[in-house]
């Protein structure tokens, strides 16, 4: 399916396309909420082994170090997950919605969230920069955007003035 097909199945017939990107997050030290989670888990790790090795002498049961290192995948296989779904993720705004699709392996999933949902557009120091635009709910303050894209400067425009702050 060519991409023009494809916004064609998905845009309502009198809504206009105004811009698309998807999430390309590096490796940097900004995007620590992504990357951090293992490197900080091997570091308590390994802090841990060496007081072991300090307190208890090389001669203990040294076996009983392999179990908690293995705790390192679980972040790890959590970060691999997080980067797997970005790379599988589209961004959308149209002059009604702001689109979010996962196309993934053999299904697609889309959530649209309405315009009339966004709040005054504000960048995440993150590289490359997020966008938090949409406020979901007034009570908890769950905000929304897009994340790590490397158009934003593009994307604002199209941002500009939505005053609304609920």
């Amino acid at each position: 399916m060519s991409t023009t097909e494809f916004w064609g199945n998905v845009l309502e017939p009198d809504e206009n396309l105004l811009w698309t990107g998807r999430p390309k997050p590096r490796l940097h030290w900004r995007n620590w909420r992504l990357y951090a989670p293992a490197p900080f888990a091997a570091t308590g790790l390994l802090a841990a082994a060496w007081f072991i090795i300090f307190t208890t002498g090389s001669d203990g049961d040294m076996w009983l170090l392999i179990l908690p290192a293995l705790l390192i995948i679980i972040p790890a296989r959590a970060t691999w997950q997080q980067l797997q779904t970005y790379a599988a993720t589209r961004y959308a705004l149209t002059d009604k919605r702001a689109l979010f699709f996962y196309v993934g392996g053999d299904h697609t999933r889309a959530k649209a969230y309405p315009r009339h949902t966004a709040i005054t557009p504000r960048q995440r120091a993150t590289v490359p920069p997020s966008v938090i635009f949409l406020r979901m709910d007034t009570r908890k303050k769950t905000d929304l955007g897009f994340d790590y894209i490397e158009t934003a400067d593009a994307l604002l425009p199209h941002l500009e003035g939505v005053e609304k702050c609920r």
